[in-house]
């Protein structure tokens, strides 16, 4: 028994190491993805913009802020290490929660389970390299957690401020963040009610308050974003979800929905129905039900998600929920435990392995993709400062992130939301008559600049592929 706690005691000193490097091949290049040029764009903006955005789009500007913040702090430019670096460091902080808060409250072996399905987790790897908010999310959401169960077998004064402030951060973060700690402050009152601790009711309801107010400017924004969604978006508002839908959720949560690999998918979830068992297995025995009231802040955020885009408008996507997935890894933690069998044990961390494998090697063979390289060789010897690049929608003209210095055009309509600098709006061709340069048009491989054919001829100048993309660039000659 000594020998087995001195060797677990070993991997739970070194698994946040192990972390770090795993997590730290993904901040290490320079390849995004359309919503990460959208973040990475965001910062390249001046403060007032920045927020003003935030405020017409779906988010807070707390992420944006920090973000910006620490861009700046590593350089800035158009290298954008520093802003894969952020989302990396707040995962690691979630994984130094697992190492050191779980292991207070559940103990050493329960936090070695809960650090090593965190990394083991696709969803995991996919979104510490992530460009967006969801890193830290999970960190405060998961901070917010423990800290209430931790209320729960004593409160403290700085507990409680610790509890507020996390709170604070997470709904901060997300949209469906503020849903997820809403629905987990009442499980929290609840649980509080059941067991008649009455004298942390006051102090539970000042952090309720504290944070209302605290968010309560941004409410009013949110509330504006939703009116606006059901009443503009009429596209989202006719497409509801269907059993596909929930497939591209599992996709998400047990791989990646971009490039799903369906054996990871099934096995992931089948892992996570038999830990279920002996989660709840484990808290019928130690009398602990704590897991079960994160994940069922988890599940209800799920539900209300889809509630609300089958009844109001087609919104959720399955990264939504990512905030509360510190819950289902100790859920899973603390189901494995519960298994006294080494078969059953080595099969079920194999089945962790062998999807974490596989899914790893395919982000990164994203992350290192070589079609940047390809991008930025024509760049170089192609175009000119007198240049412009035209699009034909802002999905196929997020590369600007890399050249920001180069004047850019969307074909028609550009959206107030769009923060891609030297971007305008193309509405008559008479604009592109004062261009000293070339002309180019960027599309995704099977489009061609057939809206400018009247008065522009075009020749293919090069095509690559890019992370999820397959580009084609034209050059544009007057007829």
């Amino acid at each position: 028994m000594a020998d087995s706690n001195k060797g677990q005691h070993f991997v739970w000193k070194y698994l946040p190491v192990a972390a770090l490097v795993i997590w730290g091949a993904f901040s290490i290049t320079n390849n995004l993805w359309y919503d990460e040029a959208y973040s990475a764009s965001m910062v390249s903006l001046p403060w007032i913009r920045l927020i003003y955005i935030t405020a017409v789009d779906d988010h807070s500007p707390f992420y944006y802020i920090l973000l910006k913040l620490f861009y700046h702090l590593c350089g800035g430019g158009t290298h954008f290490w520093g802003l894969k670096l952020m989302s990396v460091l707040f995962m690691l902080g979630y994984i130094l929660l697992g190492k050191y808060y779980v292991k207070k409250l559940f103990g050493e072996k329960v936090s070695v389970y809960f650090m090593l399905f965190s990394i083991l987790s696709p969803i995991m790897s996919v979104q510490a390299g992530n460009v967006r908010m969801y890193a830290v999310a999970i960190f405060f959401m998961t901070l917010m957690g423990l800290t209430a169960y931790d209320i729960y077998l004593g409160a403290t004064r700085k507990k409680w401020i610790v509890f507020c402030a996390a709170s604070i951060c997470t709904v901060y973060c997300h949209t469906f963040a503020l849903i997820q700690t809403f629905l987990f402050y009442l499980l929290f009152l609840a649980v509080l009610l059941y067991t008649r601790q009455k004298e942390k009711i006051k102090p539970f309801f000042l952090c309720g308050i504290i944070v209302s107010v605290v968010f309560s400017p941004w409410l009013l924004v949110t509330c504006r974003q939703f009116i606006l969604r059901m009443r503009y978006d009429t596209g989202s508002v006719a497409i509801h979800p269907t059993m596909y839908s929930f497939m591209d959720y599992c996709a998400e949560w047990f791989s990646a929905l971009e490039t799903p690999i369906a054996p990871v998918v099934f096995l992931g979830l089948g892992m996570t129905v038999v830990l279920g068992y002996f989660a709840v297995d484990w808290m019928r025995r130690e009398k602990n039900y704590a897991p079960a009231v994160g994940m069922g802040a988890l599940g209800l955020t799920v539900l209300a998600g889809v509630l609300i885009s089958v009844y109001v408008n087609n919104c959720f996507l399955g990264r939504y929920a990512f905030p509360g997935f510190g819950f289902l890894m100790l859920f899973l933690a603390v189901g494995f435990c519960q298994i006294a069998s080494c078969k059953w044990r080595f099969s079920i961390l194999a089945v962790a392995v062998f999807c974490f494998l596989m899914q790893y090697i395919s982000e990164l063979r994203l992350e290192y993709d070589r079609g940047l390289e390809t991008y930025e060789t024509f760049w170089e010897e192609q175009v000119t400062q007198e240049d412009v690049m035209i699009g034909p929608f802002v999905h196929a003209i997020f590369l600007n992130v890399y050249h920001p210095e180069l004047q850019y055009y969307l074909n028609g309509y550009k959206s107030y939301s769009i923060p891609f600098v030297n971007t305008d709006e193309l509405t008559n061709i008479a604009q592109l008559e004062s261009v000293g340069g070339n002309i180019w048009w960027i599309c995704f491989q099977g489009g061609t600049p057939e809206a400018l054919a009247d008065v522009y001829s075009y020749e293919e100048a090069v095509s690559f592929h890019y992370m999820y993309y397959d580009f084609v660039i034209y050059r544009l000659e007057k007829k």
